[in-house]
C-alpha cells in the first residue's frame, strides 16, 4: 500500500477470477515502538482509505461498506476502547493460552490499528445505533463492555469455585463466593 495504485492493481488482478467471491483489506497493525517498512505514515494511510472508498465503487467484489472504510480513520486509542478487543477472546494454537489485550497480543499501536474485524464491528455499532441514541452513552460502550466482561468472569470463577467445593465436599452447603 506504500506504492500509489497498489490497491487498484491488486483488485484488477484478483477480482476477475471466478474463484474470488469477495475481497477485504486490513491495514498493518504495528506494536508500539515498531519501526518497520509495513507501517503506513498518516499520509499513506489517508491515501489508502481514500483509494478504498473510490475502488469499492469500481470493484463490486471489494466487499467493504463505506462505514467500515471510514472507521480506519477513527481507530480506538487503546485496547480498552476497542469494541472488538472487549467482546472477543483470542487463544493461541494450544487453545489454552489467552492472547491479550487483543488478537495482536503484546502492546499494539491501537492508533494505527488496521484490523478489518475491529473496524467492521465498530462501524456496525456506530452505524446502527449512533443515529438513534445520544453520542454520550455510545462513547461509553467500550467501558461498559469491559465491566460486563469483568463481572461475567467473576461470576464464572464463583461458579467454578462452587463446583470445585461441591465435587470435593469440602465447602459444605456454601454458596458460590462473591468476588
Amino acid at each position: 500500500m506504500k506504492r500509489p495504485g497498489y490497491l487498484a492493481a491488486f483488485l484488477e488482478f484478483w477480482t476477475p477470477r471466478p474463484e474470488i467471491k469477495k475481497v477485504w483489506f486490513s491495514l498493518f497493525t504495528p506494536q508500539v515502538g515498531d519501526q518497520m517498512p509495513e507501517i503506513l505514515s498518516s499520509e499513506e494511510r489517508a491515501r489508502a482509505i481514500a483509494d478504498l472508498s473510490e475502488l469499492r465503487k469500481q470493484y463490486p467484489k471489494l466487499d467493504m461498506p463505506e462505514a467500515v472504510i471510514r472507521q480506519f480513520s477513527s481507530t480506538p486509542q487503546r485496547p480498552q476502547d476497542c469494541v472488538f478487543a472487549l467482546t472477543t477472546q483470542t487463544l493461541s494454537a494450544d487453545l489454552r493460552t489467552k492472547i491479550t489485550p487483543c488478537q495482536f497480543g503484546g502492546n499494539p499501536d491501537c492508533a494505527s490499528c488496521g484490523c478489518i474485524a475491529s473496524m467492521g464491528l465498530a462501524s456496525s455499532l456506530r452505524t446502527n445505533w449512533e443515529d438513534y441514541f445520544p453520542s454520550e452513552p455510545f462513547s461509553k460502550l467500550p467501558s461498559r463492555l469491559a465491566s460486563t466482561e469483568r463481572s461475567s468472569e467473576q461470576s464464572i470463577n464463583s461458579q467454578r469455585h462452587y463446583r470445585y467445593c461441591k465435587k470435593r465436599e469440602k465447602c459444605g452447603n456454601q454458596e458460590p463466593r462473591r468476588n
